[in-house]
């Protein structure tokens, strides 16, 4: 039987930063700077949320507050550095990272914690070798494995993985890439400025110009030239998403959505469901309002429905919300015909 996932447990980080870098001269490699930021601290930063983050190296400057320990004795190895990583800190499960990982981030050690179910979980890399500093211990394991060796200093890194029982997934993302030489931190240099450039560019353009031109092709796609959506359709429907993400959970967003659209064609009005898409917009984000993620249940359910939850400026001030909202829209009631009618009956088990 698998083991619950660590991603809702404290967890603690080791990075190891010391070595000799010799075939970078012997250079202080986590010092080193990818995209105008350290690679020590690119990895600092991929690990926000750690209850205690210890660096096994030189005190350096850094970005965030960490414990800085040495191995003993000092260039003794990985080994030795990771047994004196875990003197700091005390949660039971300990993220292991090398401070050369100029790709790392908060993604890649979150499908670490969420794919924990055995005594450790690892990378590996493109050619299928685990990386062991790009992992998540559970602490006990972890310990009993290092205090099994016989010899700390100088023993290999894989003879910890002997005791512990192990969890490999694929790094597909480049994560655990790593720069141990010249060619891969130039390399890794020129990949993060063209990335930083492509952003800037993205940035610098008009947003609610792309979704227009994007929400054009999907309607020509799916045969509905001619009933494209407007800019007031899409600041209602954006401020619905963001609604629902907020109140309920970031998921309903998307579904949320789609349940609006859903219920806009099944009551298709004869203007071609131009004048249906108002109320079921207004109705969803004042249900939202109304959310408690507690009960799962609208606020004052109980009593009829939460008839105090309006839409008022819900969707953004948007000419929908305006139409709906002097109509005196309420949420009780919320869910309405498509939830009445046998066409919204046979939604509850689609897509399942």
């Amino acid at each position: 039987m698998e083991r619950p996932s660590g991603v809702g447990e404290p967890f603690d980080v080791i990075v190891l930063a010391g070595g000799g870098a010799r075939r970078l001269g012997g250079a202080d490699k986590p010092a080193l700077e990818v995209g105008g930021v350290s690679l020590l601290d690119r990895v600092l930063a991929a690990c926000r949320g750690a209850a205690s983050v210890a660096v096994v190296g030189p005190p350096r400057q850094v970005s965030r507050a960490v414990v800085f320990t040495r191995e003993y004795p000092p260039g003794g190895g990985p080994v030795p550095a990771l047994t004196a990583g875990l003197t700091v800190g005390s949660a039971d499960l300990v993220a292991v990272f090398a401070a050369d990982l100029p790709f790392l981030d908060a993604e890649a050690v979150t499908v670490l914690r969420r794919s924990l179910t055995a005594d450790a979980v690892l990378y590996t890399d493109a050619r299928g070798k685990d990386q062991l500093l790009a992992a998540l211990y559970r602490r006990n394991k972890l310990a009993a494995a290092l205090e099994a060796l016989p010899e700390l200093r100088g023993a290999r890194l894989f003879s910890v993985l002997n005791a512990l029982e192990v969890t490999r997934i694929p790094d597909t993302r480049g994560a655990t890439t790593d720069c141990d030489t010249w060619d891969a931190v130039h390399a890794a240099r020129a990949l993060v400025a063209t990335r930083l450039a492509t952003k800037a560019k993205m940035e610098d353009m008009d947003d609610k110009k792309q979704l227009a031109d994007w929400c054009a092709a999907a309607a020509a796609e799916l045969g509905l030239t001619g009933h494209e959506l407007t800019d007031a359709d899409l600041d209602a429907i954006l401020a619905l998403a963001g609604v629902a993400a907020h109140n309920v959970l970031r998921p309903a967003a998307p579904l949320t959505t789609f349940l609006a659209g859903y219920a806009i064609g099944l009551r298709s009005s004869t203007d071609g469901g131009r004048g249906a898409l108002d109320g079921p917009i207004a109705k969803l984000s004042a249900l939202a309002q109304a959310w408690d993620p507690a009960t799962g249940t609208p606020a004052g359910a109980g009593r009829g429905g939460p008839a105090g939850a309006t839409v008022g400026g819900s969707v953004a001030g948007s000419p929908a919300a305006t139409r709906d909202a002097s109509a005196g829209a309420a949420v009780g009631g919320a869910t309405g015909a498509a939830a009445d009618s046998p066409a919204g009956d046979s939604t509850g088990s689609g897509g399942r």
